[in-house]
């Protein structure tokens, strides 16, 4: 191993996770666009929807928000208050069970980070405060339009912190919540293109766009606790970040994110992003390992997030990754599918809580997001 990988920005102590208690199969969420698109004598071909939910590959995924009423959703003011409301109790559970199982106190927690596409003002974090009794000068660092990449965006600008803070605690917190989309900007949105389908040829691609969003993202949360390398808790890391790397592709705002249409919030996943992963992940990832003397051959454990199939495939192929490399990707989005943000924090948290890395093997916790932008860690499993 190199000696530069025996240097350390921060680690990460304990980790939990949570998802919400409703499970729709895929094909229960496939069947419900496809009864809207008839119930509202929709011309849109049925048959492809279904294909599309199978063509992402996952089985399932959890949803806060009920899809029984999906044919007459609720006020979108109605279902957002929910969504805060639901961010910070999940958030507050998986901080209170870090606290339980590392004995740390919230008073000496000296930064919280959060991410999170529920819009918020004042922020999930602020309203977490208000729950549990961390001190009121603590450093709070809300990270917003990050999408799919703010977990791994998250864990950087901690260590970050971190690295120049090396005797204190930082907790990071995420939840994604994409049913809230399903109820009421899912249906007026396929509404309103499926209308002017005829007339506006060129929609077909984004109602598919749509549909495979739909189909792909689903709803988790996850909290990590960090602390500097003179920490008393150093001693309990799990995994140590040694480095980390951001990259940005110039003009491609367009591929990835969220847009405000008329009919509330459109997810935006457009099929050229997969033209763009194997050379933007070399961007972010091989100089970092060239800085450590490292070949992307000796990662031992890849941490990727499962941006979807096509993404994975592009990556799988760019860095030569095995199967073995590849599964924990592969399993978080068959059993959970793309929860944004929370993605990388439940995967961590698989891993933590289950057969870890051998002691000193090099691992990359990597993700892309809106921008079009990628995010990478270089950390050692302990």
């Amino acid at each position: 191993m190199s000696d530069r990988l025996q240097q350390t920005r921060a680690h990460i102590v304990a980790s939990a996770a949570s998802l919400p208690e409703r499970y729709y199969p895929q094909r229960r969420l496939a069947d419900t666009i496809a009864e809207f698109i008839t119930t509202n004598k929709l011309r849109f071909p049925v048959d492809l929807v279904h294909q599309l939910f199978e063509n992402v590959r996952i089985a399932g995924r959890y949803f806060e928000f009920p899809v029984e009423g999906f044919c007459a959703p609720p006020l979108i003011a109605d279902s957002a208050a929910l969504a805060i409301e639901a961010c910070v109790r999940h958030s507050e559970a998986n901080v209170r069970r870090i606290f339980s199982e590392t004995g740390l106190r919230a008073r000496d927690v000296s930064m919280l980070a959060s991410v999170t596409l529920t819009p918020a003002v004042p922020s999930i974090d602020a309203r977490l405060m208000n729950r549990i009794a961390f001190r009121t000068d603590i450093r709070r660092l809300p990270l917003a339009g990050l999408g799919c990449m703010a977990g791994v965006a998250g864990i950087t600008r901690v260590a970050d912190y971190l690295d120049g803070h090396p005797d204190e605690a930082a907790l990071l917190i995420s939840c994604e919540l994409s049913s809230g989309l399903w109820q009421g900007s899912v249906q007026a949105d396929l509404r309103q293109m499926i209308g002017r389908l005829e007339q506006e040829p060129h929609l077909h691609s984004e109602i598919v766009m749509a549909i495979v969003t739909a189909a792909l993202f689903g709803d988790g949360s996850g909290a990590l606790l960090m602390v500097g390398r003179d920490h008393a808790l150093a001693k309990c890391s799990a995994v140590r970040i040694v480095d980390s790397r951001s990259n940005w592709v110039p003009d491609t705002e367009h591929i990835m994110g969220l847009d405000y249409v008329d009919a509330g919030m459109r997810n935006i996943l457009r099929p050229e992003v997969k033209t763009f992963v194997a050379e933007a992940l070399g961007d972010v990832i091989s100089p970092m390992l060239a800085n450590h003397r490292l070949e992307a051959s000796e990662i031992g454990h890849w941490t990727l997030h499962p941006g979807g199939p096509r993404i994975m495939d592009a990556a799988e192929m760019a860095f030569d990754l095995s199967t073995t490399m590849m599964r924990p990707s592969r399993e978080a989005l068959t059993d959970v599918g793309n929860i944004s943000s929370a993605t990388v924090l439940y995967m961590l948290d698989r891993v933590l809580r289950g057969e870890r890395p051998p002691a000193e093997t090099p691992g990359l916790i990597v993700a892309m997001g809106p921008g079009f932008s990628q995010e990478a860690a270089l950390a050692v499993w302990n």
